[in-house]
């Protein structure tokens, strides 16, 4: 008897040629010649004996390349090293800025000394360029001199206060300015010292919040929280087992969880 061959007698000794994988079909028997498939799968998703032995080849190698990699270094030398990274990344970015507004504070200083210093260069060489002439001319006796030179150290004696005033109110004006520039500076300085603290309460606020202590599912988790208790890990598996009708015995049960209580250990 060829057991390849269809044993109902109506059936002419057919080749047993379809396998039903129909999710839904209730017959028995799955394999069947072509009349088979009329009388009972007539209307089930069906796959040639070919097609399925080759579909079953292919799930088994798919499956098979799964891999579990074995931790091979201390996780809490893992986690250890990452926030190390993240709070060098951290201080770096901080730095980074707070150097970038140092440099830009500076600048913005320099310039409006800059400015200063040159107003004040100005005033004095006018006051030179004013005030020399007569410094040269008042050393002669007054007898030798002509008529508008002594008519000059006239109407500089007449002027000589309102002079005074102007170049005096040329250095509070100057000294206004310098004063402007220190309060800009203090400003400035206050901005920062302001953005540190909020940066050092933002931070403070982060590491002592509830959702950060306490949150089971939080990103901060540490790997000693997320590891499985073994009974949540055997469930986990005959969950996955029972869904393929295969669900895992009692034997085996006790055998996997003295496995895993073992390697947790």
């Amino acid at each position: 008897m060829d057991i390849a061959l269809c044993q109902n007698p109506n059936h002419d000794s057919q080749r047993l040629k379809y396998i039903c994988v129909d999710p839904n079909c209730s017959i028995p028997k799955k394999i069947g010649c072509a009349d088979c498939f009329l009388d009972d799968h007539i209307t089930h998703i069906r796959k040639t004996t070919i097609q399925f032995k080759e579909q079953i080849c292919q799930s088994i190698e798919t499956i098979s390349q799964v891999e579990f990699t074995k931790v091979n270094s201390s996780p809490q030398k893992d986690l250890d090293s990452q926030i190390d990274y993240e709070l060098e990344n951290c201080i770096d970015s901080i730095k980074s800025r707070f150097l970038s507004i140092k440099g830009d504070l500076k600048s913005q200083i320099d310039s409006d000394m800059l400015k200063v210093q040159d107003n004040c260069t100005q005033f004095q060489q006018n006051m030179n360029n004013e005030l020399n002439p007569f410094k040269f001319t008042i050393q002669n006796e007054l007898p030798t001199l002509n008529h508008n030179e002594l008519n000059q150290l006239v109407k500089f004696y007449q002027e000589a206060p309102k002079i005074h005033k102007h170049y005096s109110k040329a250095t509070e004006l100057l000294q206004d300015e310098k004063q402007k520039v220190k309060q800009k500076k203090q400003k400035y300085l206050n901005k920062m010292r302001s953005i540190m603290q909020l940066l050092l309460k933002e931070f403070n606020d982060l590491m002592t919040t509830k959702n950060v202590q306490f949150d089971d599912c939080s990103e901060y988790e540490t790997p000693q929280k997320q590891i499985m208790s073994p009974n949540k890990m055997i469930n986990l598996v005959e969950t996955a087992r029972s869904t393929r009708r295969f669900p895992i015995s009692q034997s085996q049960k006790k055998y996997f969880l003295s496995a895993v209580s073992k390697k947790l250990d």
